[in-house]
């Protein structure tokens, strides 16, 4: 029996004291939601120049109709994965019976529906935004449009469109433009294909049992290491290209850090959460992104 740590040890001891809604709360994986509603709050405003409530409200509602989406696509992936979840986390809500596979696929729809009728009261764009959003976040784990049966690099940039290049596309078409928003997509999708792939170390095994493909199982640690170590070089230099051509983008230097922590540091696990250094580095960087953008765009 694996020894847990941290929330893996932690939730179910807040299941025994506190009941089932921490089991609903933990299929969400909370950690997950926080670069999603920083993207609705700080992403909708930041082509505003004169920030009122009215504006606020409309980012509040688009990050958290981004978060529950997030929580959607979370819901439906182990509802998906069960099997494979058995075998590496078998603490987690589904595997350990908590919740049913029923609730699980129940919670995920009213998340979905819930999300992409708020998304329509903020603009059309949003909402059509919002339902390619959904198509992507559902059919990452389902058939027939699942990519991670068939090619590592496909899942990687799957990933990459849905949590990267299409958020900001999103958030930013509310109150801005969208070839104004196509220099920070880019760098969304880039930032996600480089650091996504963390998550995929710790259950290499049972993804390979699976048929899952992913840098990891297609490549072995070593490969998959290069291809991040490369992609992640691409990510330094697209900052750099950004800081060139505007002075405003050198904030986006401070994201440098991140990258290296990952660089070095990023196989090794962290005890306060279920994934590893390079994982918590990459939805840290995915948030903190979006607080950067507000940030070089208003000064």
């Amino acid at each position: 029996m694996p020894e847990y740590y941290g929330i893996q040890k932690g939730y179910p001891r807040l299941q025994r004291r506190f009941g089932r809604l921490v089991a609903y709360i933990q299929l969400l994986r909370v950690f997950t939601l926080f670069a999603p509603i920083l993207s609705g709050l700080l992403g909708v405003l930041t082509p505003v120049k004169e920030v009122t409530f009215a504006h606020i409200t409309i980012a509040i509602f688009a990050g958290v109709t981004l978060a529950l989406l997030q929580g959607a696509g979370q819901v439906i992936n182990q509802w998906s994965d069960l099997e494979l979840d058995k075998l590496a986390r078998p603490y987690r809500p589904l595997p350990s019976g908590a919740v049913s596979r029923d609730e699980a696929l129940g919670l995920a729809w009213l998340l979905a529906i819930f999300a992409v009728g708020r998304a329509f009261t903020v603009t059309v764009t949003f909402g059509l935004f919002t339902l390619v959003l959904l198509f992507f976040s559902v059919f990452y784990s389902l058939a027939p449009f699942s990519p991670r049966k068939v090619n590592s690099f496909l899942n990687n940039a799957w990933m990459a469109i849905s949590r990267g290049f299409l958020p900001f596309l999103a958030v930013l078409s509310v109150y801005g433009k969208m070839e104004d928003a196509l220099p920070w997509a880019v760098f969304g999708f880039l930032w996600v294909f480089a650091f996504q792939p963390f998550k995929d170390t710790s259950d290499s095994e049972a993804d390979k049992k699976f048929g899952i493909k992913t840098f990891f199982t297609s490549f072995g640690e070593r490969g998959a290491i290069r291809i991040i170590r490369v992609s992640s070089a691409i990510v330094v230099a697209y900052i750099m290209m950004l800081a060139y051509y505007d002075r405003t983008y050198l904030v986006f230097l401070l994201l440098v850090p991140l990258i290296i922590i990952a660089d070095i540091t990023g196989l090794k696990s962290m005890k306060i959460l279920e994934n590893n250094r390079g994982w918590v580095c990459f939805y840290l960087g995915l948030s903190f992104m979006y607080i950067l953008v507000f940030i070089a765009n208003h000064i």
